[in-house]
């Protein structure tokens, strides 16, 4: 358990499936070559854009690369043919599911996977057995034509997986007999920052619908990772454990951010700032919370990804018995909860896969300034895996103040 002020990122998702007549195809063989850090990385992250073109510029968007390539990598291992093709291509399953967990005195990220099947329903004990060896996941099973009682037991599960951060993913109302399966992924992160930022100000804040008022900035001048390309910033900053890191992307102009920076800018200032060398910066930025939900069913049809929504057409023979209704994916929602403080950040997301029966970023010498008072992006990366847990646009930041332990 880390300290007060730490930094907590949460990340769940879940798949649900519902049952239909089904074909029944060869199994998979698992041989497939990995995908690269990279591919994995940026199938998500394309996503960024088609997301931020439904929001607002008012509206935050904050969601969690590696939770959806985790929870797609549990559905991969059930899909079949060009349906299994189809994902491995636009959301390459991690090639270590596993590797993004770690368990130190002040950094910890865990990551939980689980298979909640209906126990009336024949899933293949390979499926099973994959999915354990490779993602750790736990086999649960449950009675879909229970709404409340398989509600709760999904719900209680994520409640502990993200310690108490994201203690509802499904409602009864999203349950129905048609349900199969509920395929979830929870992913925790909890760091305290390298340098902790000591002072706290009020400043006003350019929100994203052109409103200013006053907010409360935490900061400190220290030595920091800083880049600049054209009209943009960024800063990193590192955690204790310095495989992970923020950078925080802005414009330097004081307009609204309408739109959010692409994937490749954000991909450039990561390769800048990994090479640059420290700088005076005056480091302010808000101290603040935000929520985001949303579906993702449009999104992964928009970069692509179609097959698994489709009935006649979604293979997941891998995953079902021969003789079984056809199965289908009929929503994917992802939830995601950010908060940034002075000693760290605090954060969850939840993306949640439902499948259904188709039959129903040289010291001066004065110190730069980084005020990031107007929107700006954040990137909160692993450096060893080269994965992104979160990033996001953030244009409405709630106030926030964390809760502090008794001694």
């Amino acid at each position: 358990m880390l300290a007060a002020g730490s930094k907590t990122l949460l990340s769940t998702a879940i798949v649900a499936l519902m049952a239909g007549c089904t074909t029944a195809p060869a199994e998979n063989s698992g041989a497939e070559e990995p995908a690269t850090v990279t591919e994995q990385r940026d199938g998500a992250m394309a996503l960024l854009p088609v997301l931020d073109a439904e929001a607002g510029p008012e509206e935050n968007v904050v969601f969690s690369p590696a939770s959806i390539n985790l929870a797609f990598g549990l559905l991969y291992e059930g899909s079949g043919g060009d349906t299994r093709a189809q994902i491995g291509r636009i959301l390459p399953p991690p090639a270590d599911p596993l590797g993004y967990a770690s368990d130190e005195k002040d950094v910890e990220v865990s990551v939980a996977n689980a298979l909640f099947l209906d126990r009336d329903f024949r899933f293949r004990d390979s499926y099973v057995s994959r999915t354990r060896r490779a993602y750790d996941a736990a086999a649960i099973a449950v009675d879909y034509s229970n709404a409340v009682a398989s509600a709760k037991t999904i719900n209680d599960w994520a409640d502990k997986a993200t310690r108490g951060l994201i203690p509802e993913v499904i409602s009864p109302p999203a349950i129905d007999e048609s349900m199969i399966a509920v395929l979830a992924n929870a992913l925790y992160f909890e760091g305290l920052w390298k340098t902790k930022l000591l002072y706290r100000k009020q400043h006003p804040f350019l929100f994203g619908n052109g409103a200013k008022e006053p907010f409360t900035f935490v900061g400190q001048t220290f030595d920091v990772a800083y880049a600049s390309r054209g009209d943009w910033e960024a800063i990193r900053l590192p955690y204790r454990n310095e495989r992970y890191a923020m950078d925080i992307v802005m414009p330097r102009n004081r307009e609204v951010m309408e739109r959010a920076a692409s994937a490749q800018l954000l991909e450039s200032f990561a390769g800048d700032l990994s090479k640059a060398k420290p700088d005076l910066v005056e480091v302010e930025i808000p101290q603040f919370e935000t929520d985001y939900s949303q579906s993702l069913v449009a999104p992964l049809k928009a970069i692509g990804l179609t097959l698994p929504f489709t009935k006649g057409e979604a293979d997941f023979s891998a995953m079902v018995e021969p003789g079984q209704p056809p199965v289908v994916v009929s929503d994917v929602r992802h939830l995601t909860k950010l908060q940034v403080y002075d000693e760290g950040t605090k954060a969850a997301a939840v993306t949640t896969i439902s499948i259904i029966t188709t039959s129903a970023r040289i010291l001066p010498k004065e110190p730069r300034r980084f005020r990031a008072d107007r929107p700006f992006m954040v990137v909160l990366r692993d450096l060893e895996q080269g994965a992104i847990l979160f990033v996001g646009r953030i244009a409405d930041p709630q106030p926030f103040e964390p809760e502090v332990d008794e001694p």
